[in-house]
């Protein structure tokens, strides 16, 4: 997960890219037409011929097998660029199931049999009496030759071995409702992978299992690594009561004097921000009065001094004094949005009083002055509800916590390869379509499955935005000073909609608004194994189509919040694409364009020009900007101070480390979105809430860390030709949090995946730690570990349950442990966190208190986990034991 985007998935997941050009397929010596895709091969329909079944037949042994079927599946071995995986089917049941026509279907996200992709006729498993078919994407599809056994006996056991590309390091690479199904029946999920606990995937153990490869230096940590590495932040002292998150730019506190607000008492007045204090007044229950000189919040507009030469937000600068002598909160900001964030302010600083002094529910303030402003004018969070759909529910409580964390643009995501997300009504077949995964053989109900949604509509792999639906969400957004920067990838990344306009050609049979080139014979694969991604910038449907979308988008944001700022897309466009496509092959000829790298130059200039000339700014992710040798391209006349750029892809171990700053200095604004460009072990291994609170964007070679095999940076490593330095700090506009949603399927796994890191993004978008600018390794570490010991103490005592009191199921760390003395101790990266422990191996649970000791020296091994505030919640469990 990363900070150029800061890749939030969480197995904590980030897709890692392996870029197509990194290595290349052997091409077939035969062709296989597009009329051809979808049929079955000759070996497939001799086994139908010989042994086909009734259909009725057919489905009851398909029901049979999905009820009976147990697989289990196993990562035998990770090397450097593959790795050999394993299922196994065993027949639970007691019937013997004759050879038909069956299929079972399961995902991987590597790039199964890539030594032989394309394999039209199948890829042999083993001894060839099965093989194995790339359906689309992550999706595959197990089929038995002709020379297959009459029967799959009970108690029989089917292996199947394969190999993929790329490691598989983790449970959650996997994904869960596998399904069987048969060329005349309907499919039936396999019970045995059904559900999000992914029992049927083998726990990774095994050294090959966890480890990338031979020589990855990582491994696990035990209760006692953590217990070190928690140390520290489990001694901070009790957060003041002027904690906020995001950490202020200035605090003075007023000593111990406090005010206590409350409803009857108290109101809120304004003449110049009135929505922002009508949203303050609403959350302490206060009325709202015309004037009032005691026991009042007045809002008022005026200039907010800030230090000098200084680059801090001036529009979103705010300034608030707490005088408890006068029973007075004023509040002073230069525009709405500031008054908004010191409302925020004053609801993060909040203490409920049930004092014996005061019989109703108020709120104690203690007194101080602040003065703030965020440190980026860009703090943005992407979220892509193509590969798994969020509800609009879960969207507004997002924006709420965007809110409340001051975090001020909206990246939405909204189609990829996977589906398309948004109605529009020109185009109905993009969401009556395009926004369903099913097990569709006709290709006129929806897209395939992929990621874990199974053959059916009913889960997130299916679902879209109406335009009511969208439109409040930019109500919504728009109320808590959020802009929304909607997101149509392109020109890769594009499936959905290209599989929409082709079911829209084969329907009208006009050909107005087709994406491809029909005569195209190119070959390639995209990095999430989809064969037919990428629109043709060589044909006049492609801008037609964005044409239309475009003006729909700009309808929805009118009247609501003016679009002012789209998303373009362009990332990992497949070498290969177009090369064989007549239409462009037309075009390089006839503008002077020589491969795929100045098609794609062509097609975002074209698509620059349209959004130009309509006053539009215009983000893409950066490799779209960048040349062969990743270099980025000149910036278009008229395009300067128009065009942002998200550099995700500067991994260190690809020496690029150095892209974000050659896009800064070529003239571009980069968004530092991800820490650190991992895939999908990215949390797992590089992106914890301490890495995200340590990220320094003024200094990115800083950040270089470790490989991801756990070896040293060094300079060799992190760039190509030397690492240049940032000359045009002033284009770095901010940095995002991206949360890919590969494997997140549930609201839980949205907060799990998101929470607490996210708050140690916001902290440093929108503060600036004093140690950030020291040059001396030893002293910056040292302030940073004190800063962090601070934050921690904040985000463990007190913003934990305040996210719980919001129905966030936030990640719960697996505590620390260790015993001194035959004494045991625990602790957790937040102090303050509930701890448990076990000595009857989980049968039952006592809470931890570390005031009370108990000489444990003939316990044994322990079990310890972290709790919720409100126990409904628990870690992951682990165990220590005492050496002593």
């Amino acid at each position: 997960m990363p900070l150029t985007s800061l890749h939030f998935n969480h197995s904590l997941q980030f897709c890692e890219s392996f870029l197509i050009e990194e290595f290349k397929f052997p091409v077939p010596p035969t062709k296989t037409s597009p009329q051809e895709k979808g049929k079955f091969s000759p070996e497939e329909i001799e086994v139908k011929r010989k042994k086909s079944l009734s259909k009725q037949e057919s489905q009851v042994y398909v029901n049979y097998m999905a009820d009976n079927f147990v697989i289990n599946f196993t990562v035998i071995q990770n090397s450097a660029r593959t790795c050999i995986k394993k299922f196994s089917i065993y027949n639970a049941g007691q019937r013997n199931i004759p050879s038909f026509f069956w299929a079972i279907y399961f995902y991987d996200n590597g790039k199964v049999g890539h030594n032989s992709f394309p394999y039209p006729r199948g890829l042999p498993v083993d001894n060839s009496e099965l093989l194995i078919f790339h359906e689309a994407g992550n999706l595959y599809r197990l089929s038995p030759t002709e020379k297959f056994s009459p029967y799959i006996n009970s108690r029989d056991t089917i292996e199947v071995p394969y190999e993929s590309y790329g490691p598989h390091v983790s449970r959650h690479y996997s994904f869960p409702n596998w399904f069987v199904s048969c060329d005349i029946c309907s499919p039936r999920v396999l019970k045995s992978t059904a559900g999000e606990d992914l029992s049927f995937v083998e726990t990774f153990s095994k050294p090959q299992q966890l480890k990338r490869n031979s020589r990855d230096l990582y491994r696990a940590f035990t209760a006692k690594d953590r217990f070190s590495r928690n140390s520290a932040a489990a001694k901070a002292p009790k957060p003041s009561v002027h904690s906020v998150i995001p950490t202020p730019l200035r605090v003075d506190a007023g000593g111990e004097e406090s005010l206590v607000v409350t409803p009857s008492d108290w109101v809120v007045s304004t003449k110049d921000f009135v929505e922002e204090a009508s949203l303050l007044a609403e959350k302490l229950h206060l009325k709202i009065a015309k004037s009032a000189t005691s026991k009042v919040i007045t809002f008022s507009q005026g200039k907010v001094t800030l230090p000098k030469n200084s680059s801090l937000s001036i529009s979103e600068a705010y300034h608030i004094y707490i005088n408890p002598s006068k029973n007075t909160i004023e509040v002073t900001a230069n525009e709405a949005s500031g008054a908004f964030y010191a409302a925020q302010t004053l609801l993060s600083l909040t203490e409920k009083d049930r004092s014996d002094s005061s019989k109703e529910k108020g709120h104690r303030f203690p007194g101080m002055n602040i003065t703030d402003a965020p440190r980026f004018e860009y703090r943005g969070l992407m979220l892509d509800v193509s590969r798994n759909f969020v509800q609009k529910a879960t969207v507004l409580k997002l924006l709420d916590l965007m809110a409340t964390y001051k975090v001020n643009k909206f990246h939405f995501h909204l189609t990829d390869d996977d589906a398309w997300r948004l109605e529009i009504p020109e185009f109905p077949e993009l969401t009556k379509y395009a926004s369903n995964r099913c097990l569709d053989p006709s290709h006129e109900v929806c897209l395939p499955p992929s990621l874990g949604s199974g053959p059916f509509v009913n889960t997130s792999g299916s679902g879209f935005y109406t335009v009511n639906d969208y439109k409040e969400i930019l109500r919504y957004a728009k109320s808590r000073h959020i802009e929304v920067i909607p997101e149509i990838d392109v020109p890769g990344h594009a499936r959905s909609a290209i599989q929409a306009m082709e079911l829209r050609y084969r329907r009208t049979k006009n050909s107005m608004y087709r994406l491809i080139d029909p005569d195209d014979r190119s070959r390639y694969l995209s990095a999430q194994s989809y064969t037919d991604d990428a629109v043709n910038p060589c044909v006049d449907g492609t801008y037609q189509f964005f044409k239309v979308i475009l003006r729909n988008l700009q309808e929805l944001h009118k009247d609501i919040q003016p679009l002012t700022f789209y998303m373009l897309g362009g990332d990992e466009v497949a070498g290969g694409a177009w090369e064989k496509s007549p239409a462009c092959a037309d075009l390089k000829q006839k503008h002077e364009l020589r491969d795929y790298h100045d098609l794609k130059k062509f097609f975002f200039k074209r698509m620059m020009e349209e959004l130009r000339q309509e006053d539009l700014t215009f983000g893409l992710w950066g490799d779209a900007v960048l040349d062969k040798s990743l270099n980025p391209n000149p910036l278009e006349e008229g395009t300067k101070g128009k065009v942002y750029t998200y550099s995700w892809s500067n991994v260190w171990e690809w020496k690029r480390g150095s892209l974000a700053y050659k896009l800064a200095n070529a003239g571009y604004k980069p968004y530092e979105p991800d820490f650190e460009e991992r895939g999908l072990y990215w949390a797992t291994r590089c992106l914890d809430s301490r890495t995200a609170f340590s990220f320094v964007p003024d200094h990115l070679y800083w950040n270089r860390g470790r490989t991801q095999d756990g070896g040293e940076m060094t300079d060799e490593i992190l760039c190509t030709g030397g690492c240049p330095p940032l000359t045009q700090p002033q284009n770095i506009r901010g940095i995002q949090a991206d949360l890919w949603t590969e494997t997140i399927r549930t609201p839980q796994h949205l907060h799990y995946m998101l929470f607490p890191r996210f708050l140690a993004f916001a902290e440093r978008a929108w503060h600036k730690a004093s140690w950030e600018d020291l040059t001396d390794v030893a002293q910056r570490d040292k302030e940073q570990q004190k800063d962090w010991e601070r934050f921690a103490a904040i985000v463990g005592k007190e913003e934990l349950e305040r996210l719980e009191s919001e129905g966030v199921e936030y990640r719960l760390d697996p505590p620390g442990a260790r015993f001194s003395n035959s004494i045991l101790e625990i602790n957790t990266i937040f102090p303050g966190l509930p701890t448990e422990y076990s000595l009857n191996q989980g049968a039952s649970w006592e809470k931890y208190n570390p005031k009370i000791t108990t000489n444990l020296s003939n316990a044994g091994k322990i079990l310890v986990r972290s709790s919720s505030f409100d126990g409904k919640r628990k870690s992951r469990v682990v165990s220590v034991e005492n050496s002593n």
